[in-house]
Parts: structure tokens; sequence; C-alpha cells
């Protein structure tokens, strides 16, 4: 596969959308296609959820495949969106096909990694890029802050060093941000040596960062995080890492809240032509 490169205006792009063939999701294809002219995007991509090598995923990303190719037109990829899980639970869900009945024989931490999709399935299925975000600590005591946060960084750190992956997806994420000390205390208790480890990672491999919409703006996050979000995605800018936007949408409706993003970035110094897209296999 070869690939090639767009530059984006801040932003007329979205690199991070799930349809209704996501099981956590409910935009339709009509929909997006119709609300991205709207809205003035471009250029985006379909990355419906591939968590799990089971056959409820494989369905999923199947189904994904299928809208995609209905309603496919210039400008518009096929990606998949995927997370790092223990290379133990892939090993017990490629032998029963399932999760059940999975218990962790690994430590609590340090386990060994894995992502649903090889690159032979991401050929297969012709994906043209892979965003990919840690979503789970899985088997660490929630209760240890500073074990939490460095797992999550060692989860960050093989994504930004896989080659399968063309987009970090929404760093630092965390479903209950009540557990997470970045998120519920200070931001800025993030060494910035994670940073700056982070920042090389993604720089070397041709990695981009994500803009995450979720972590910009919103009402599930305090204003002090998100204000610190947008400066780290600035420092890691500034670093050469380069920065794609991503809505994350799930429906049931397409928007980016482009102006209140645009506030969010702009107070940090971005500007047109700071956006980059992925690398696309054509």
């Amino acid at each position: 596969m070869e690939f090639f490169h767009i530059i984006d205006d801040m932003f007329n792009s979205d690199w991070h959308i799930h349809s209704n063939a996501s099981y956590d999701a409910e935009l339709t294809l009509d929909n997006l296609l119709k609300s991205t002219k709207e809205e003035g995007i471009e250029r985006f991509g379909l990355t419906d959820h591939a968590n799990f090598n089971i056959p409820s995923f494989w369905e999923n990303v199947e189904e994904s495949k299928r809208l995609y190719e209905k309603y496919k037109q210039e400008n518009f990829f096929f990606g998949v969106e995927l997370t790092t899980f223990p290379k133990a639970m892939y090993d017990h869900c490629q032998k029963h096909q399932s999760r059940d009945g999975y218990y962790s024989t690994v430590p609590t931490y340090n386990y060994d990694l894995e992502f649903m999709l090889t690159e032979e399935d991401l050929d297969r299925l012709g994906v043209s890029f892979v965003v990919a975000a840690a979503h789970s600590p899985w088997h660490l005591d929630m209760n240890d802050k500073f074990k939490l946060m460095t797992e999550w960084h060692r989860q960050q750190m093989y994504i930004a060093t896989d080659k399968r992956v063309a987009i970090l997806g929404h760093a630092w994420w965390f479903n209950d941000a009540s557990q997470a000390p970045w998120i519920g205390e200070d931001f800025d208790i993030i060494p910035m040596s994670m940073h700056n480890e982070l920042a090389s990672a993604l720089i070397e491999n041709d990695i981009r960062l994500e803009a995450n919409k979720s972590m910009l703006i919103g009402s599930k996050r305090p204003q002090k995080f998100f204000d610190k979000y947008a400066e780290f995605l600035r420092y890691m800018f500034e670093k050469g890492v380069k920065i794609t936007y991503g809505s994350d949408c799930h429906g049931p409706l397409y928007t980016t809240d482009r102006e209140d993003v645009n506030k969010a970035l702009s107070k940090v110094g971005f500007k047109k032509g700071d956006f980059s897209a992925p690398r696309l296999k054509t």
C-alpha cells in the first residue's frame, strides 16, 4: 500500500466518526453525508469500533464496510477505531470466540497489549486509516492513581509505535473523570517527560495526535481541564507533532460544534493551516 497526505485548514475535516454500525452509535450515513456538506467538512472518515476479536465486532466491522461501500464518495474514507486490550484476552477470544470465561493470569500492569485487527485484516477490509485509543486500564487497581496514569501512558506509547496506526485518538481520555487524577484534579499532574516521550514516538512514526471534541468542550469535564488540554495539544504541536480533528460523533445527528471548538483551539494559538490529515492508504 502507498500513502498520500493532505493538509487541512482549521478545520475542514473530521477523522473520527461512528455510524450505527458501531454498537454504541446511532448516526446514519444519510445524515452524515448531508450534515458534513452543510458544516463545510470537505474530507472525513468513518471509524466504527473494532474492539475485540469476537463475532459481534467482526459483524460490526463488516457492516461498517458495507455501509461505506454503499455511500462512498470522493474525499470520504474508510477507517476503524481500534482499542488496546490485553494480549491474553486476544488469545482467549481467538480460541473461544467470546470474552466469556476470560480471567487474567497476567500481572496487574505491564501485560502485553494487542489490537483486534492485524495488518492483514486491515488490508483485506480495505481500511484507509486507523484511529487507535486507550479505553480501559484493564487489570489495574483503580485506587492507585500513579499506576493508572503510568498505564495510560504505556498504552498510548504502544499506539504511538504501532505501524497499523495513523491517529492516536483522544489522548488521556478516561470514561470516569472522577477516577482520573489528570481530569478530576489537574492535568498538570502528568509529567512533562511523558508528553515528551509521546511526542517523540508520534513524530518518529508519522502518527497524528487527535484534537477530540469531547476533550475540548462540553459538560462532562471541568473547564480547567479543557483549557489545560488545549495547552497540551499546542505544546505537542510546537514539538512537531501533527494534529488532526476528530468529532468522535456517535449521533444521532452529526455536528462538529465548529464555533466552540475553534474558540478553544484559537485561544492557545491554533490557526488555519495547523491541522493535518492522517496517512491514508491508497
